[in-house]
């Protein structure tokens, strides 16, 4: 997995992961600044006490609430738009790395985006259920982020696996050999996790997620420890 990661990190330059990452980056922006200002608007508009030292411990939670939100979801919001590109990011790292790869099949757009909605709706449900355990854990930040990285981790690696698999196996197929290399996917996902929760880094996570899982896809069954 380290390996994988760092070709990925690598060929960050190229112009195909350049192209998706300005493309999702933007989308994704406009996705949060969108929700914050609609809650910013709520939370303005709306008085839930008369004095005014309640209202603005109200107003300063309703901030602190968006914030963490945001830290939460990042990862399945960017994926999502990251999704959207990822024939251009999987093709950049064969044509450089799998020259000789036979040609893979084209997954229609509306596989992908069902893909992507359904593993994007269920990491959100997911880690809004998970809220309550994360604040009563705040007290004791290793549950929390056992909680956050083991969530995220085998969310993340399923929906990345499935988009870069299904390119060259049939659905059958890429569910066996995923159950075959369950635990090898899940470390990758929980790597991919914490890349996205470093400052900076996480603006690049979603492609390297993707570009690192191409890698990934090729090792497994081979006994390469990539």
């Amino acid at each position: 997995m380290i390996r994988s990661i760092s070709l990925a990190i690598r060929q960050l330059p190229d112009p195909a992961f350049r192209r998706v990452l300005v493309q999702s980056l933007l989308l994704a922006a406009v996705v949060f600044v969108g929700l914050a200002t609609i809650v910013w608007f709520f939370m303005a508009g709306t008085n839930f006490f008369t004095f005014w030292l309640l209202e603005m411990i109200v107003d300063a939670l309703g901030g602190i609430a968006v914030a963490v939100m945001t830290w939460l979801l990042f990862p399945a919001v960017a994926s999502f738009f990251v999704s959207l590109f990822l024939e251009d990011i999987v093709a950049a790292v064969e044509n450089r790395h799998y020259p000789d790869d036979p040609p893979a099949r084209s997954v229609p757009l509306s596989t992908t985006i069902s893909v992507s909605l359904r593993f994007t709706g269920v990491t959100i449900a997911l880690n809004l259920l998970a809220l309550p355990l994360y604040l009563l854990t705040f007290w004791f930040p290793p549950f929390a982020l056992a909680i956050f990285y083991g969530l995220n981790g085998y969310l993340l690696s399923r929906e990345y696996y499935e988009l870069v698999a299904l390119r060259r196996l049939d659905t059958v197929a890429a569910v066996s050999l995923r159950k075959a290399n369950k635990q090898r996917l899940f470390l990758a996902g929980v790597i991919i996790t914490f890349l996205f929760t470093i400052p900076i880094v996480n603006l690049f996570a979603p492609v390297i997620g993707v570009a690192a899982m191409a890698h990934v896809f090729r090792s497994l069954g081979t006994g390469d420890s990539t």
